[in-house]
């Protein structure tokens, strides 16, 4: 799908099958076989995570690398920790000759070292990010970014409709329900690209973007 709200939290930018969080692991495996599991691991407390605990405890049940478990055993990922995480897989892809770029509203685009493109081998590019990834960034990023927008966890069509409404680019009478039925069809009414509909993608509380 294309447009704003095709990705549940974050605007993904760059290189087009190169953009966003890696989902599917291969390559490295993120741990070896004898690493603890995160229940094994008894985080002290995931109190600072709010209504988002369950989320950073799934992220650790999840095989996670020690250094992303460190990262979020606490119930918070911090702007230092993510920008930390960010530099590891940077370091991990200019081993292989790429590069990562992460954009403020996030996404990112990778790029090569050797005046390449990634572009031209789509499938070992992304073998080696999600190698990387694997390593040090599988929920850091995702877990910064909505812990951020949606601190509170709130359904987003509660959050979304509301912050549209005050932009004028639905009217009052646009409902949550027409909100996911336009969301699942990739289809809106209005211009689904434009900076106002970005905003309320990315901070529909208005937290934190300006």
């Amino acid at each position: 799908m294309t447009g704003v709200f095709a990705v549940p939290s974050v605007v993904t930018a760059g290189l087009a099958l190169l953009v966003g969080s890696a989902l599917a692991l291969s390559g490295c495996s993120a741990g070896d076989a004898d690493t603890p599991r995160s229940s094994e691991r008894a985080p002290a407390s995931l109190e600072a995570a709010g209504p988002w605990a369950d989320a950073f405890l799934e992220a650790l049940d999840a095989d996670v690398s020690d250094s992303e478990a460190r990262v979020l055993a606490d119930g918070r990922v911090t702007t230092q920790e993510l920008e930390d995480a960010h530099a590891k897989v940077d370091t991990c892809l200019r081993d292989s000759d790429l590069t990562i770029s992460y954009f403020a509203d996030g996404g990112f685009e990778v790029g090569s070292t050797v005046g390449k493109s990634p572009s031209n081998d789509i499938g070992r590019t992304n073998k080696i990010l999600e190698a990387c990834e694997s390593k040090f960034d599988q929920s850091i990023t995702f877990l910064f970014e909505e812990t951020r927008r949606n601190p509170s966890k709130l359904d987003d069509a509660k959050i979304t409709v509301p912050c549209l409404r005050m932009a004028g680019l639905v009217g009052p009478d646009y409902t949550e329900e027409q909100w996911r039925k336009d969301q699942d069809a990739d289809a809106f009414p209005f211009d689904s690209m434009g900076e106002q509909t970005k905003q309320c993608a990315l901070d529909p509380l208005g937290l934190w973007r300006q």
